[in-house]
C-alpha cells in the first residue's frame, strides 16, 4: 500500500548501502554513483526504453484532472482517466444520471493553482508519514513543511472567527451541507489537512506541546474535516493524561499531575458536547473519562453523567467452534482443513459449522450491507444535486463519503427509510437489480444473486433493514467496513443470524464492535464465532 515515491526512495536507499556480497568483490573502489548506474541499467533491461515527460506537460494534465474529475487524488494514484477511456470504448458501464456540473466550484484560476499546490504539499507529507518513526529526519522534514504553511493556517483561522454578515449566513441544513461539501475544493480544506499531518509529525518527533497547539487550532474551527474531530479529541485527551503529564513523585509533581488530569477531564466533556464526534470516538472518550475520574479519586456518585456517554458496547452472544489448522502455512491468514478435505479460510470453516446447524449462509462481510443499501437508495444516491455528479464517469456521487451526504438528502432519505420500515423493499431491490445489473457502482457486488438479496431482506424485515440502512446513510465512510463476516438464514423459519468470525489471537476492531452494538440494539441476532484449533469430532469440544 506504499506510494510509488516511497518505493523508489527505499530502492535508492538500499543501493547506497554496501551489501554482504560486495565485501567479497574484487573491485573495492565502486562508488554509490556506480552502484546506482548499474542498478538503473538492470532496471532498463527489464522495462525497455522509457520516456521522461516534460514537467510542464505533467502539470497541465494534473491540473486538468483536478478540474474535470473534481479529484484531489494524486494523478499517479487515480484511475479516473483509465475508467473514462474504458467507458468510452464500451468495456465498462457507469450508472445513468443527470450530470449537474458546477462551473463556479473554483472561484478563479488562481484558486485552482493555490488549491493544487497545497494538495501536493499534503501528498508529500503523506508520503513522509510512511517512513518509520525512527527515521527522525523524514518526520522533521514533514514538520518543517507544516511550519512553512503555519502562518497561512493561522490567517485562515482568524478569518473564520470574524462575525459573518447577513448575506454570508447560510440557512437550512440542506444548503449548509452543500456549502460544506464545496469547501473540499478550497485552500482552507487543503490547509486543514496539512495542519492535521503537522500534528502527526509533531507526535512522531515527540514535540508534544506543539502537537497540542496544532490540535487545539484544528478543534477551534468547525468549517473543515468535521469527520476527524473525534480522533483529534481522543489524541488531545491522551496528551494531557500521558505525554504532557509531569513525571515524578514529589508533592509539586503530584499537584501538576492532578492539574493535567483536570484539563483532560474538561477536554473529555468538551468532546462529548461536540455534535460532530462519531459513535466510535464517543466510546473511546467515555472510557477515557472514567479512567481519569478513577485516577482523580472521584467517587461514583460524583462522576460525570453525560447524555452522549457510551462506556460499554452491547456485545452479542459468543460461540466456539473447532477445526484442524494447517500447520505448514507460516504467513498470511490462517488456513484450516475444510469439511470437504480442501484447505479453507477461518470464515469458510465457520460457515461449514453453521451449515451443520441447518443454516444457509454466505461469507459476504461489508458487501451485503452496502449492496442492499445502494440498491434501495439508488435514485437518491444518484439524485442530481449541484456539485456531486459533475461527469458521466462516476460510480458514486462525489460526496458519498462526506458528512454532507445525509444532510443534503435528508428529506428523501427519511422518506425512503419510512417506506422500508413499512415493508416496501423486496420489489424495489428486484427492479433496480434488473435495470442496473453490471454497471460500475460503489458498494454494490453483482456477484450476490438478486433472489438471495431479496430473501435476506425479507428475513430481516422492514424495521431492522431500515436500521442498517440508516447507519450507512449517515456514516457511510466509517461504516462501509466492520460488518459481520457471515450472513446466515433459514428460508423456512425466516430466521436470520449474522456472525463475526475470529480465529486464534484475533481481536475485534472498534468498528466491528460498533456494528455489533448497532445490530444488538436493533434486535438483529448476531454472535461472535471463535474458531479454535482442535478436533471437531470431539463431542466434549462441540
Amino acid at each position: 500500500s506504499k506510494p510509488k515515491e516511497f518505493l523508489c526512495a527505499a530502492l535508492l536507499k538500499t543501493i547506497k548501502q554496501r551489501t554482504v556480497t560486495s565485501f567479497f568483490q574484487k573491485n573495492k573502489g565502486d562508488s554509490v554513483q556506480q552502484r546506482q548506474d548499474e542498478f538503473i541499467k538492470s532496471v532498463l533491461q527489464v522495462t525497455g526504453p522509457v520516456v521522461r515527460l516534460n514537467p510542464l506537460v505533467s502539470e497541465l494534465f494534473e491540473r486538468l484532472h483536478l478540474v474535470f474529475f473534481r479529484s484531489a487524488t494524486h494523478l499517479g494514484d487515480s484511475n479516473s482517466i483509465k475508467s473514462a477511456v474504458l467507458s468510452e470504448i464500451g468495456q465498462i458501464r457507469f450508472p445513468s444520471y443527470t450530470v449537474m456540473r458546477s462551473p463556479d466550484l473554483f472561484a478563479s484560476r488562481d484558486a485552482v493553482v493555490q488549491y493544487k499546490q497545497l494538495v501536493e504539499v499534503g501528498y508529500e507529507m503523506e508520503v513522509l508519514l510512511t517512513s518509520l518513526v525512527k527515521e527522525t529526519e523524514q518526520h522533521m522534514k514533514g514538520w518543517e513543511m507544516f511550519v512553512e504553511h503555519q502562518s497561512e493556517w493561522h490567517m485562515l483561522l482568524e478569518t473564520l472567527r470574524r462575525p459573518k454578515s447577513p448575506a454570508q449566513k447560510v440557512g437550512g441544513i440542506e444548503q449548509m451541507s452543500r456549502v460544506y461539501w464545496r469547501r473540499h475544493f478550497t485552500a482552507g480544506w487543503a490547509l486543514a489537512r496539512i495542519a492535521e499531518r503537522g500534528a502527526r509529525f509533531a507526535a512522531n518527533t515527540k514535540q508534544f506541546a506543539r502537537e497540542r497547539d496544532v490540535l487545539e487550532s484544528l478543534l477551534s474551527q468547525d468549517a473543515f474535516r468535521l469527520g476527524k474531530r473525534g480522533e483529534w479529541h481522543e489524541r488531545l485527551i491522551l496528551l494531557h493524561t500521558t505525554h504532557l503529564r509531569p513525571k515524578g513523585t514529589s508533592v509539586e509533581a503530584r499537584a501538576q499531575t492532578a492539574e493535567a488530569l483536570e484539563r483532560a477531564k474538561r477536554a473529555c466533556v468538551r468532546a462529548l458536547d461536540d455534535v460532530h464526534v462519531n459513535r466510535i470516538s464517543l466510546h473511546a472518550i467515555s472510557r477515557q473519562l472514567r479512567t481519569i475520574e478513577t485516577k482523580l479519586g472521584v467517587s461514583p456518585d460524583e462522576r460525570i453523567e453525560h447524555p452522549r456517554m457510551c462506556v460499554e458496547w452491547q456485545m452479542p452472544l459468543e460461540r466456539v467452534v473447532f477445526g484442524m489448522r494447517v500447520r505448514n502455512i507460516r504467513r498470511g491468514p490462517s488456513v484450516w482443513d475444510g469439511s470437504d478435505g480442501i484447505p479453507c479460510s477461518v470464515e469458510q470453516l465457520a460457515l461449514w459449522r453453521y451449515r451443520e446447524l441447518g443454516y444457509t449462509g454466505i461469507h459476504s462481510e461489508n458487501t451485503l450491507a452496502t449492496t442492499l443499501f445502494v440498491l434501495l437508495f439508488w435514485d437518491i444516491v444518484f439524485c442530481p444535486l449541484p456539485g456531486v455528479l459533475d461527469t458521466e464517469y462516476q460510480s458514486q456521487p462525489l460526496d458519498m463519503g462526506s458528512e454532507s451526504f445525509y444532510f443534503s438528502r435528508r428529506a428523501m432519505i427519511e422518506q425512503r427509510l419510512a417506506e422500508i420500515s413499512d415493508g416496501h423493499f423486496v420489489q424495489s431491490i428486484g427492479d433496480v437489480y434488473e435495470k442496473q445489473h453490471g454497471v460500475e457502482c460503489v458498494g454494490v457486488s453483482w456477484d450476490l444473486p438478486c433472489d438471495q438479496l431479496q430473501t435476506i431482506a425479507s428475513c430481516l424485515g422492514g424495521q431492522r433493514l431500515s436500521a442498517i440502512c440508516r447507519v450507512l446513510a449517515t456514516e457511510y465512510r466509517l461504516k462501509r467496513s466492520g460488518f459481520p463476516d457471515l450472513c446466515l438464514w433459514n428460508a423456512q423459519t425466516k430466521h436470520i443470524l449474522f456472525a463475526e468470525v475470529k480465529g486464534p489471537n484475533d481481536k475485534l476492531s472498534e468498528t466491528q464492535r460498533d456494528w455489533l452494538d448497532i445490530l444488538v440494539t436493533s434486535k438483529i441476532d448476531v454472535e461472535v464465532c471463535h474458531v479454535r484449533d482442535g478436533d471437531a469430532r470431539d463431542t466434549e469440544n462441540v
